[in-house]
């Protein structure tokens, strides 16, 4: 049985937000600026950000209820991907997850499922939810990617969200899916000569520099996984397993790297799988983690192809433009636009990671959340887009924030709640470095970001 967890906010923590939002009405110049920005409201939060990037509660001003939300969501806890790629780098054989490669995992499914449940408190909070039942369930649009990964992801999503409601789950098939993986279909296709450049430049011009930046990475994971046996014999550990090739970009029209990250980030992202799935330590990563901070030592791999590659601008503009510029729909409800999602309280896109890094990128919305590395896109990690009304004039505010479990919250299914909530970053787009935009800027920005060659409208016409 799971346990219950305090809804909303304490009563003594009620009357402190008050008092500080009356206090800051009662100051004349905070008082005209609150006129334009809500932010004058702000408060401490939990969780850490970078310093360019204030901390703050997500805490609301009394006279404002959320209206609208957008999620966009990375799948769940995984099985491994590359099982015989990682096997065949290795010393000895990577062990099983009880699922196919690739699937959810049921551990996973409940970790997801307690996320949801949260959300759904969180959003209750906010006046954006009515409180139990199914009724609001027909005001939430969801859509996933084809992968089955992220449509279990995306009804564990809804088992904790709306239990027993039957919201549907929509998706495209593998070969018309432009909203998550349009770069592979012929929408955003990036340029090949720019794609090596662009790579390039964020090697700092030659490979041999990536390769001494990220040599500890390397080194730090070898020592964890090793390198076959008959390859050593033959020439020398130097040479095998992550050593085996040299650092490049690759030339055969696909874009990505060649070396030890071409593996490597594939090994990082099992090791914390298998953490975060709740297995005994012995079995993770060859019995060489003993804690969260040591799989976080061993993401350097990881980190290194989301910094090369997809958190470059070209490459995440051209692959990341399409569902931003759906995301900014689903925020504005616009009726004005044809191929956009259909209006709904609340919307919700069920990815992967490489859509988070893009939409990261294309913001410029850096985070550090706990002891994960910097903009890290964690299972089930979450950007949500909000937007707020203001009950005495009707202006409406945008808010971006990006919200993650923990290693350890995921590991031990721990319920979310006061004193156990989520790590979470809140997106301060230059607007005197406060949280809170206007709509108009907030299209602004989305307009800067995007590549308009690489939108297209969307149909959601879903497949069973």
């Amino acid at each position: 049985m799971m346990q219950e967890h305090p809804r909303g906010l304490c009563p003594a923590l009620r009357v402190l937000v008050a008092a500080l939002a009356l206090q800051a009405l009662a100051t004349p110049a905070t008082s005209a600026f609150a006129q334009t920005n809500p932010a004058a409201y702000d408060v401490p939060e939990h969780g850490q950000v970078h310093s360019h990037a204030p901390r703050s509660s997500g805490a609301v001003p009394p006279d404002m209820h959320l209206e609208r939300a957008v999620i966009v969501m990375r799948h769940g806890v995984r099985a491994a991907t590359d099982t015989p790629k990682m096997n065949a780098a290795s010393a000895q054989d990577w062990p099983a997850f009880e699922v196919q490669d690739g699937q959810l995992t049921p551990h996973g499914y409940q970790a997801v499922v307690l996320l949801g449940r949260w959300e759904r408190d969180y959003f209750e909070r906010l006046g954006l939810l009515s409180g139990g039942g199914c009724e609001v369930a027909g005001d939430t649009f969801v859509w996933s990617s084809p992968a089955s990964r992220t449509q279990a992801t995306a009804k564990a999503l809804l088992d904790g969200m709306f239990p027993g409601c039957q919201v549907p789950v929509g998706h495209a098939t593998q070969t018309t899916d432009t909203l998550f993986h349009g770069s592979e279909l012929g929408l955003g296709t990036a340029d090949p000569a720019k794609a090596r450049a662009t790579i390039l430049q964020a090697m700092g011009g030659n490979p041999e520099l990536a390769r001494r930046k990220y040599a500890a990475d390397v080194a730090a994971m070898a020592a964890a996984v090793g390198a076959p046996a008959d390859c050593v014999a033959k020439r020398s550990a130097n040479a095998c397993g992550l050593y085996a090739k040299a650092w490049g970009v690759k030339d055969d029209g696909k874009v990505g790297l060649t070396g030890p990250v071409s593996v490597g980030a594939s090994m990082s992202e099992t090791i914390r799988m298998q953490y975060a799935d709740g297995w005994p330590l012995k079995r993770i990563a060859f019995g060489h983690v003993k804690r969260a901070d040591d799989v976080v030592r061993l993401m350097g791999l990881r980190s290194a192809k989301y910094d090369l590659v997809n958190h470059t601008p070209y490459l995440a503009r051209r692959g990341g433009s399409q569902l931003l510029s759906q995301v900014a729909m689903a925020v504005e409800a616009r009726n004005d636009v044809q191929g956009g999602p259909p209006p709904a309280r609340l919307t919700v896109f069920v990815a992967h990671d490489t859509n988070i890094s893009q939409l990261r990128a294309m913001l410029g919305f850096d985070w550090k959340l706990g002891n994960y590395r910097d903009n890290d896109a964690v299972p089930g990690g979450t950007l949500l887009f909000e937007r707020f009304v203001r009950d005495r004039d009707g202006k409406r505010f945008v808010r971006v924030s990006y919200l993650a479990q923990s290693l350890d919250q995921m590991r031990n299914l721990t319920p979310l709640g006061e004193g156990q909530l989520p790590l979470r970053a809140v997106y301060r787009p230059g607007h005197g470095g406060l949280e809170w935009m206007t709509v108009d800027q907030f299209r602004a920005n989305v307009d800067a970001a995007i590549d308009p060659d690489a939108t297209a409208p969307e149909t959601y016409a879903t497949v069973q």
